[in-house]
């Protein structure tokens, strides 16, 4: 699943903290093995109306006992299922009686004797179900309003993790992997999709019934259906296998991108993996969901998508969505190999599924789009990202054994099981060398239609190692991997040298790093690259060169006494930090501050910003070092280290509040810092075919403006009233720039109307999504508050999956959106809760909100809200954490403030003069029609 989820899923990530006892009534038991499935469905024509959300079914389940016994356990929603008869078959013993645990979902079935081990049997079991209306898991209803005006309903699901047991009863656990034979009736005039192609079985004057080939051999989440009226366009079969995209029928003419990028990015996994796509499948449907939770659903042979996510429209969606529609099909692609073909044992080793779709969905689109530079946006986009979660005190291990309830299992879909997950394999791969790695997971393919524990992948990977001359520090790949997969956190490395006239000695010594706390006791296993001021080729290697252990610190000698910098971590390929001592620090500053930077590449560049960032955060190194090193960023215009600078920036801006003097101080430092940055892009230049100059663009207008640069304001106000009063619409890329700021920087509310007047007649999802995000800028309390009540107003234009997204642009958006936006959370938190519960909105609210807390007013009336405000009493240790992640942002405040006090000046910055030409500028290169 891609990881556009994240965001709702970040605070379970990090509030869960390490394994407690595994609690197994969730977990079914083992004695029972089902092998196949045969699913009928029957969806009346008012399912698809206001009328009824009902349907009924048939599930005939072959299943062997492993050991003779009277019950049998297997999974079926109580709140959505209905059993109306059970039965068995292959035997004169009749069920006597059946329950379903209303906490577990666990369906009980009691039987007057004995079941055989090793043979099968038939549980056949009749329901009717509910499609789900609220929330947009298990089997649920979607509806749009199409050309015509007319509302349209659908029927589509989303079982990962546990909710194939809403939509039908079912073994819902990765582990019990069965082939299926889907039966879907339905109305006349609407067609139905599944993971196999289909054919009409049987017919009569209102309705139709399709069957669908047996799948591959899979577990229940990767089960799926669309009943809908979409249409498909079919693209180039890639080696004879079908492939399609299927929409709304009025976004047919979007469908092009994925159309063309999707058999690439396949193609190149068949050749990387060494096992082709259509061994196991026999056709690719892609679809886009009007109404979809998750980012994008790798079902095998139905990869299901937010429709921003899969249709790019090249005059009207940025070049931002063009990357991420690649990345997120690279994504899913992967997941055909790595979670479908290879799938984890439990979602405890969650990783093993989704580190690999991450890592593949930049590293596969890189092969085939090397000009987008996705092997460095790895880094700044992925990595250091994932560093900050991992540095909380309560971060997840990898892999979690404790993880068990709806609510552990769901926390194992955040950023550590991706992001880290992710750059962990990174970091094996390099340790290996790619081809041994590519060599290893090739061989890992050979557990095909298996269910995996991560022992499995290492004794794979090892095996290969030992055919090799690479050496690793310890006995197997499993035990250099322990700390690493079973602990939570990464080391900080502390590096030290001495020199004499002939040679130079570097120690490094590690620790934990961790944002508050300590831990002396986490050691791993570190792979060791460094470069120095002698290599004639520096930071392209990226084999180890040493290792450090965790039972001792690390020497290396250096045979000359003349090193006048070194770096350690080429190319960021290693998951840790890297701090050093004050002189070698003035090194790497005098360096940075050399011609060409002395030959430190820009991704390096970015691990030294992002690491003096966040060692300063710590107080690990003085602000003042900081500051006085990334000063050399006044003549650096590459995107790659000035994400990590920006990003460090925000932490200090978000913590002072942008309003406050000395925000206004920091801000102003920024934008002289970033003045060569800002006039390296411009409003008026476009290069769309350069995926980096664009990325950059976005980056350095957005910032500037932000931060108050003149003619950054002069050019978005501009842009945006020509659009309010021609049509005539800014470049595509900087809409979400000119949509911001003409907000922001507005006094009549007219230019508010017009934007959401704008918003409900679009009909795009990438405009839509642009949109929503600017109205969240403006500073009009009214228009604001407006604007919340919207996002809880049935049939108001905002779908259910924006929601938190309306919430997120309103206290982000401006200081005055923080006030706003706890108000409404305080006032109508039960409303939150009721209308979006699968979302766990009301967690993320606050734990959002409590981030940008500035002032202790706020934090006062936060923890008066928690004791007093009646909050569910399932939320209240996610709201209390949120509140002791603010008292710790206040107490870091309290600090530092005085430290950044003594660096920045109070003064405020003067703009360069304003040009009266600039209103000349010609409207047909600063607009698209």
């Amino acid at each position: 699943m891609a990881n556009l989820r994240l965001a709702s899923l970040l605070l379970l990530v990090i509030l869960l903290g390490p394994s407690r006892a595994q609690t197994p009534e969730h977990r079914l038991p083992t004695n029972i093995r089902p092998s196949h499935y045969r699913l009928h469905l029957n969806l009346t024509a008012d399912v698809f109306s206001e009328a009824s959300n009902q349907y009924s079914g048939m599930v005939i389940i072959l299943l062997t006992p492993q050991q003779t016994t009277s019950t049998i356990s297997l999974h079926a929603s109580h709140e959505f299922l209905n059993i109306t008869l059970v039965t068995l078959s292959n035997t004169d013993i009749s069920p006597s009686a059946y329950s379903v645990n209303s906490v577990t979902d666990i369906l009980t079935i009691n039987l007057p004797g004995q079941i055989i081990a090793n043979v099968m049997y038939q549980l056949i079991i009749e329901f009717t179900g509910l499609l789900s209306t609220a929330e947009m898991t298990g089997f649920y209803k979607s509806n749009y309003v199409d050309e015509s005006g007319a509302t349209t309903y659908l029927a589509t699901t989303q079982f990962q993790p546990t909710s194939a047991r809403r939509a039908f009863p079912c073994f819902d656990e990765p582990f019990f992997k069965a082939t299926f034979d889907i039966y879907i009736t339905y109305p006349l005039g609407m067609n139905a999709l599944s993971n196999t192609p289909g054919s009409l079985f049987t017919s009569d004057s209102v309705s139709e019934t399709m069957k669908f080939n047996t799948t591959a051999l899979m577990s229940t989440y990767l089960l799926a259906f669309v009943v809908s009226n979409f249409t498909c366009t079919e693209g180039t079969p890639i080696e004879g296998l079908p492939y399609r995209i299927c929409s709304r029928e009025e976004t047919s003419d979007i469908r092009d991108w994925a159309l063309e990028i999707g058999p690439k990015l396949l193609d190149s996994l068949n050749i990387f993996t060494d096992f082709n796509y259509s061994l196991s499948k026999d056709k690719l449907d892609q679809v886009a969901i009007p109404d979809f939770a998750a980012g994008a659903m790798e079902n095998w042979g139905l990869v299901t998508y937010r429709e921003m996510y899969l249709l790019w429209d090249p005059l009207h969606s940025s070049n931002s969505f063009k990357q991420f529609i690649a990345t997120i099909i690279s994504h899913e692609f992967a997941h055909f190999w790595f979670g479908n073909l290879v799938t984890c044992n439990w979602w405890s080793e969650t990783f093993l599924n989704e580190g690999f779709a991450n890592y593949y969905q930049y590293h596969t689109t890189h092969d085939v789009l090397p000009e987008w530079e996705l092997d460095k946006q790895y880094v700044v986009s992925n990595l250091q990202p994932v560093l900050i979660t991992d540095a909380l005190e309560n971060a997840l291990p990898l892999q979690n054994e404790g993880a068990a309830t709806p609510t552990e299992v769901l926390a194992m879909f955040g950023t550590i099981s991706y992001n880290k997950g992710g750059s962990i394999f990174r970091m094996v791969e390099h340790a290996m060398t790619p081809l041994l790695f590519r060599t290893g997971l090739r061989n890992y393919m050979r557990l095909q239609y298996q269910t995996v524990l991560p022992d499995n992948l290492w004794s794979t990977l090892n095996a290969v190692i030992n055919n090799s001359t690479t050496q690793l520090p310890a006995a197997n790949l499993s035990q250099v991997m322990e700390t690493w997969v079973r602990s939570p956190g990464f080391p900080l490395l502390t590096v030290s040298s001495t020199s004499t006239s002939s040679q130079t000695t570097i120690r490094i010594s590690q620790e934990r790093f961790l944002l508050s706390g300590s831990d002396t006791e986490t050691k791993w296993y570190v792979p060791i690259t460094y470069s120095t001021s002698l290599d004639s080729n520096p930071f392209t290697n990226t084999t180890p060169q040493a290792w450090l252990t965790p039972d001792s610190d690390l020497t290396i000698t250096i045979p000359s006494g003349d090193v006048s910098w070194i770096v350690l971590n080429n190319q960021h390929i290693g998951y840790y930090r890297v701090t050093y001592s004050t002189a070698l620090w003035n090194s790497i500053s005098q360096a940075l501050h050399a011609q060409n930077f002395s030959g430190i590449i820009d991704v390096n560049r970015a691990q030294i910003v992002d690491d003096l960032f966040n060692l300063a955060r710590v107080n690990k190194v003085a602000y003042l070092t900081v500051f006085n090193i990334i000063h050399y960023l006044e003549n650096d215009t590459s995107y790659f280290p000035w994400v990590p600078a920006i990003n460090g920036f925000n932490f200090l801006l978000a913590r002072v509040g942008r309003s406050s003097t000395l925000g206004s101080a920091i801000g102003d430092h920024v934008l002289d810092l970033m003045d060569n940055l800002y006039e390296s892009v411009s409003f008026t230049h476009h290069d769309e075919d350069d995926q980096i100059y664009t990325t950059k663009q976005v980056l350095a207008l957005s910032t500037a403006c932000r931060l108050g640069h003149e003619r950054c304001l002069i050019a978005s106000k501009v842009l945006f009233h020509v659009y309010k009063s021609s049509g005539l619409r800014p470049n595509k890329n900087l809409r979400s720039i000119v949509y911001c700021n003409g907000l922001r920087h507005s006094t009549d509310q007219s230019d508010w109307e017009f934007l959401w007047s704008e918003y409900l007649n679009a009909s795009l999802a990438t405009e839509q999504s642009t949109i929503l995000t600017a109205l969240g800028c403006s500073q009009d309390e009214q228009m604001l508050e407006r604007y919340l009540n919207l996002s809880v107003t049935d049939n108001s234009g905002i779908r259910a999956q924006d929601a938190l997204s309306v919430f997120a642009s309103v206290y982000n958006g401006n200081p005055v959106g923080v006030d706003v936006a706890f108000r409404f959370l305080r006032q109508n938190h039960q409303l939150i809760v009721e209308k979006y519960l699968s979302m766990n909105a009301l967690p993320n609210l606050i734990n959002g909100l409590a981030g940008v807390f500035t002032t202790k007013e706020q934090i006062e009336e936060l923890q008066e809200f928690i004791e007093t405000g009646g909050l569910p009493e399932e939320y209240l240790p996610a709201a209390n954490t949120a509140l002791e992640a603010a008292l710790a942002n206040l107490q870091w405040l309290e600090t530092f403030e005085g430290h950044l006090h003594n660096y920045f000046s109070a003064g405020t910055r003067t703009g360069v003069g304003l040009v009266l030409a600039f209103f000349a500028i010609v409207v047909a290169r600063l607009f698209i029609k």
